[in-house]
């Protein structure tokens, strides 16, 4: 019986809502970070990501960093740029690039339910990263950046996004990426008691994207004493919304082999075509290589829905026995590409020589992602590719007030 529920917003003024929100802290290193905030002076990545307004020799996670942050964040409150919501909402935001829309339910869900299973979760995260957010937030006093979630379709709250779609937004603008983001905020009695009630009526939630920020935000409620650090902030769309990219993978050498020889190898356990492929579907892969792709199609099927994930069969047939990838969480010879930079992105990466090898992957679905939660197992690291972004600081929850 997940809890969610409406919260006192620390938001932008419309006017600055555009020019103040950013894209999540981690798409960004650092260098491109820095130029973002040079061209966008009053982008919350400064609170996000505050190390790109500090020289170079200062680490990412030296505690001027966190400092900084804080600074900024406070700034923005005392020049209005951030103002206090008087009453108690929930929002709904919906994102649009013009072919796909979606709409989800902005409110604060359990660090309880999350401790619990009841907030289910597919992924390993990492201490250096927890640490981070950790700090952050409590530097902050604030939860900033929303947690994805996913629910099971639900007609009743589909009502709700129909009649309050009609509403005037408090937002609504394209970003540069060409998405539009639009925001209402919900406040009418009867449509806020049936949110909170429909979703206390879900088995479950599952976290799509950010459980390193839902981890550190059960961390930071163990450390703070003030009720609001038990609930964080989070958006939740229907499953049958969200759209889910493949989440590609690039190797920056053959593990000492030759095309040929890795060719050879890999075709022993899959059927192996040149060219890339006419459609994509699971279990088929393409792989590029010295300005060739492979279609690689594996066709046995194994015990469970886990072991059945092409990013699994990816990781257990190829990446580990063919090119030394033991541990891809830890290998620095593996990086990850979202689905967004698509072909072009990997045949880039490879012809420069910056990486020898890459493999295009068949996205992940939420089916599966529910699947394995429920079976409260995990999923490889960077398993699934989300868009389009929900965009930081439009929605923030303070628990300092």
């Amino acid at each position: 019986m997940p809890t969610f529920e409406p919260f006192h917003a620390l938001r932008p003024e419309p006017k600055y809502a555009e020019a103040f929100s950013s894209l999540p802290y981690d798409v960004f290193n650092r260098a491109e970070g820095r130029a973002e905030v040079r061209r966008r002076p009053l982008s919350f990545l400064r609170m996000d990501k505050a190390e790109v307004t500090l020289p170079d020799f200062i680490d990412d996670h030296d505690p001027r960093v966190y400092q900084q942050a804080a600074l900024h964040f406070k700034e923005a409150i005392e020049r209005h740029i951030l103002t206090f919501d008087d009453v108690e909402s929930y929002f709904l935001y919906r994102l649009s690039d013009g072919t796909h829309t979606q709409t989800g339910f902005v409110g604060c869900v359990s660090v309880a339910d999350y401790d619990q299973g009841i907030i289910r979760k597919h992924e390993f995260t990492r201490p250096d990263k927890e640490r981070d957010r950790v700090r952050h937030v409590q530097s902050l006093a604030a939860h900033t950046g929303p947690i994805l979630l996913a629910h099971h379709p639900d007609p009743e709250l589909d009502r709700i996004v129909s009649e309050q779609d009609q509403q005037t937004p408090i937002y609504q603008f394209t970003a540069e990426d060409g998405i539009e983001h639009t925001i209402f905020k919900i406040t009418e009695r009867a449509a806020m008691m049936t949110i909170g009630s429909q979703f206390a009526r879900h088995d479950h939630l599952y976290i799509a994207d950010g459980h390193h920020r839902a981890e550190a935000a059960s961390q930071v409620a163990r450390l703070n004493h003030h009720e609001d650090a038990g609930l964080f902030l989070a958006v939740s769309f229907s499953s049958d919304q969200l759209n889910i990219q493949g989440y590609h993978r690039v190797v920056e050498d053959l593990y000492g082999q030759s095309v040929d020889e890795l060719l050879t190898r890999i075709s022993s356990r899959f059927t192996i075509i040149p060219g890339r492929a006419t459609e994509t579907k699971p279990h088929r892969f393409e792989m590029y290589v010295k300005q060739n792709w492979y279609t690689l199609d594996y066709e046995k099927e194994r015990p469970s829905v886990k072991e059945n994930l092409d990013v699994t069969i990816l990781q257990d047939e190829v990446l580990t026995p063919f090119l030394g990838i033991e541990d891809p969480r830890t290998d620095s010879r593996i990086q990850f590409v979202g689905g967004i930079r698509g072909y072009a992105g990997l045949e880039q990466l490879v012809d420069q020589g910056t990486m020898a090898v890459a493999f295009h992957l068949h996205p992940t679905s939420l089916t599966e992602l529910m699947t394995v939660a429920d079976a409260h197992e995990v999923m490889p690291p960077k398993s699934t590719w989300f868009e389009p972004k929900l965009r930081s600081g439009l929605l923030i929850h303070p628990f300092f007030k």
